[in-house]
């Protein structure tokens, strides 16, 4: 019941968002691709969850001993605000590294795919995502984080902080702020990695920018916006194809 109220917050607040403010004038609200992005929506959340879990739980009893306790301390005894300054920045670093493996390691490709398979974008975009490659995520993010330490509170913050921005940043909206694409993944910045421009293939990788910076990847054109969007392969269209498309395909291994 929760996702079905969450479901309907979000489509309302950003249903509003999108018809104030929209990147794109022309593009419908139940775009192509809507229902199967529904459908990820609800059914990613039991899989994700079941499987992020599982696996973390595994992972922090195996790895639990590899960190001193008294780095753990140090770190839960920091001021909240630096917690999750810290936080925010592993986090999207080991995101940023998982992503671009996604991007140039073949098999990892075929799932990642499936997310890069949308020709329009908006909110609910996000949700389209392999829970395979979503769980392998969740762990890359969130173990380090349960291992150095971090508070329950601060865990808490990140991941409602984490489960706003892709949602925020895959939104048909424009909003021009351009000294914030330097510190969030605005949809001003986070559109350009959907692109389909042969130039912004393999850009914008994390959700903090400056970490693009660094590693020469952050592409944002003044006052452009993308041609197009999506990938040059023939993609399924419904949710349970593309659940078994990375299995089953071994024709698309690069974008």
């Amino acid at each position: 019941m929760k996702f079905v109220i969450a479901f309907l917050v979000l489509w309302l607040l950003f249903g509003i968002l999108e018809w104030q403010f929209p990147l794109r004038k022309e593009q419908k609200h139940f775009r192509q691709g809507w229902l199967t992005d529904v459908a990820h929506f609800f059914f990613n959340h039991i899989l994700i969850n079941a499987g992020t879990y599982l696996i973390a739980a595994f992972l922090y009893v195996f790895f639990k001993g590899v960190i001193s306790p008294s780095l753990q301390q140090a770190v839960r005894s920091q001021p909240a605000l630096l917690q999750f300054i810290e936080a925010f920045f592993i986090a999207q670093l080991a995101f940023y590294i998982v992503h671009r493996l996604a991007h140039t390691v073949p098999w990892l490709w075929r799932f990642h795919a499936i997310h890069h398979s949308s020709v329009e974008l908006d909110w609910l975009a996000s949700a389209r995502l392999h829970p395979v490659e979503a769980i392998a995520i969740n762990i890359a993010v969130g173990v380090p984080l349960f291992l150095l330490g971090f508070t329950r509170e601060t865990f808490g913050i990140y991941l409602v902080f984490g489960a706003i921005l892709p949602i925020l940043n895959h939104s048909n909206t424009r909003f021009q702020f351009p000294m914030l694409n330097l510190i969030i993944a605005t949809p001003d910045f986070h559109h350009w990695h959907h692109s389909n421009d042969r130039e912004a293939r393999d850009k914008n990788f994390s959700g903090f920018p400056i970490i693009d910076l660094i590693f020469g990847t952050y592409y944002v054109p003044k006052d452009q916006i993308p041609k197009s969007y999506g990938v040059d392969e023939m993609m399924p269209q419904t949710y349970w194809r593309q659940l078994l498309y990375p299995f089953q395909s071994t024709r698309l291994n690069k974008r």
